[in-house]
């Protein structure tokens, strides 16, 4: 099947494509193409069926019909060129051969000559009132962006007919990419909780990297004493409303009167209003917040910490200990 080879490399090549990318279209590994057109493989009736659309020649001309030799471009690939009658034939036998001058005087005839003017005439002036300028082009006028609305904490909570839902507004926001994070820092917060909406704060607020989170809402804030590891900033992705807070997660609340907290939540707002802060370290007390003092949530997602944590002793390597220190006390008392 030597003809499908050679048409199956000849189309390839004749539409600028690699054995890889070849592959690829056809769906099937770039080693069967190549074994394919080095005729150590035929391909299957499937794959000259994809040849047949993709190329849009029929299987049977595939199959029957050396196809460089029918396009328009046959040179692509060596063929067999059919015999070219030369512009001058061979001299025959006993006949002296031309020279090259008498050659070119047989087959090329030199142009009458065109006498030259002895002087050519200027081009009429044209007056200058009379050029016109064509009109510039005026740019279009774009219409304004419309205000940035940055995403907002629903807090809305009415004791008396019950909780109330608010229309998340969809902001470009909400669908950054998340590997560029403005984190701020404790010496920040102050600020922040005063313009924790204002767009031209944020822009202010430094950046970094971090991979492997899915497209949303990110921020990170640096640690307080409430979180286990010191020195550590906090990735959280933000939360709209108060009915996505799910109990016993770890959150990142910005609120009035309290500021910055890492704090395990308790969604109590159906109940009594409020959300339950429980912390990871004993020393600190369980409180209430009520949900109208809330400005922020932000769900923790990833931490990272320029101080590694301590080392734990676990139970086994301690009973291990013990076992050796007994049976040296064995061998001592014998």
């Amino acid at each position: 099947m030597s003809i499908v080879s050679d048409n199956m490399k000849y189309l390839r090549k004749l539409h600028g494509m690699t054995q890889d990318q070849f592959a690829r279209r056809l769906g099937i590994k770039r080693a069967s193409v190549g074994a394919y057109e080095e005729q150590r493989a035929n391909p299957n009736i499937d794959v000259l069926k994809l040849m047949s659309k993709l190329f849009n020649v029929s299987v049977d001309d595939l199959l029957k019909k050396d196809l460089r030799k029918i396009r328009e471009t046959p040179n692509l690939l060596p063929i067999d060129k059919p015999a070219v009658t030369p512009l001058v034939s061979e001299p025959k036998v006993g006949v002296e051969p031309q020279t090259l001058s008498s050659i070119f005087e047989q087959y090329y005839t030199p142009p009458a000559a065109v006498p030259r003017p002895q002087s050519i005439p200027a081009p009429p002036s044209v007056p200058v009132a009379s050029v016109i300028e064509p009109p510039k082009p005026v740019a279009p006028v774009q219409p304004p962006s419309p205000a940035y609305q940055p995403p907002a904490f629903n807090n809305q909570y009415d004791n008396s007919n019950g909780a109330t839902m608010v229309q998340m507004p969809t902001a470009e926001y909400e669908k950054t990419s998340p590997q560029l994070i403005p984190y701020v820092r404790q010496s920040q917060w102050k600020e922040y909780i005063e313009k924790h909406n204002n767009n031209d704060f944020i822009k202010r607020l430094p950046v970094f990297q971090w991979p492997l989170l899915p497209n949303g809402a990110y921020r990170a804030f640096e640690a307080g004493d409430d979180f286990t590891y010191p020195n550590a900033f906090l990735i959280g992705q933000f939360i709209g409303n108060w009915y996505d807070i799910a109990d016993g997660k770890t959150y990142l609340l910005v609120a009035r009167n309290l500021g910055v907290v890492c704090r395990r939540v308790y969604n109590q707002v159906k109940i009594k209003g409020t959300l339950l802060l429980s912390s990871d370290k004993n020393t600190i007390p369980t409180f209430e917040v009520p949900l109208k003092d809330v400005l922020e949530v932000w769900e923790i997602k990833a931490f990272f910490s320029t101080v590694l944590p301590e080392p734990t002793v676990s139970l086994d390597h301690l009973r291990h200990l013990v076992n050796q220190m007994q049976e040296e006390l064995n061998q001592i008392k014998k």
